[in-house]
């Protein structure tokens, strides 16, 4: 009977803690996603670093941008990683990540034109944001706003542009 309890416990946490893996996963690849982004966006005047403003507290996603930062950058492009609260500060960023819970604050954000907004809900594309995180046949995919990003001082690959779904 002890056996049978043991192994239902067993089972339970590891139903229970599938939903927080697979949270954790998806964050990992939406990083990696930015992260190749930087490769293939070119910024005016930019040095080689990025600096990635996190909009909100989300702790997952902070630390798993940190965690890619600590692993792709080098000694000649640094990926910096700054959270803050204060959407009038956005424009200080060559990119600002709006996680989920922060989507609200997408139209107070202060974009100029040399800062691209990556956001992960839908319909995000329609309310100003560059790049949006989407679902499509079991797939992390990402929609880019053309018009946004032709009215902006940054250039972004062809290649960049060929994988998109362009909106």
């Amino acid at each position: 009977m002890k056996k049978l309890n043991y192994l239902t416990a067993l089972i339970l946490m590891c139903a229970l803690s599938m939903p927080l893996l697979a949270q954790n996963a998806e964050s990992q690849i939406k990083t990696l996603f930015v992260y190749n982004f930087t490769r293939y966006i070119q910024w005016p005047n930019n040095d080689g670093n990025v600096t990635i403003g996190i909009l909100g507290n989300d702790e997952q996603i902070v630390a798993a941008f940190k965690e890619m930062a600590a692993k792709k950058s080098s000694s000649s492009a640094k990926i910096i990683i700054e959270v803050f609260t204060d959407v009038s500060k956005s424009g200080n960023y060559e990119l600002v990540y709006i996680p989920e819970g922060s989507s609200h604050l997408i139209s107070s954000v202060s974009k100029s034109a040399k800062t691209v907004l990556v956001s992960e809900k839908p319909g995000m594309t329609q309310k100003g944001s560059d790049i949006n995180f989407v679902h499509k046949d079991g797939k992390i995919r990402f929609e880019l706003n053309k018009k946004s990003i032709d009215n902006s001082q940054f250039k972004v690959a062809s290649q960049l542009v060929s994988l998109a779904i362009v909106v």
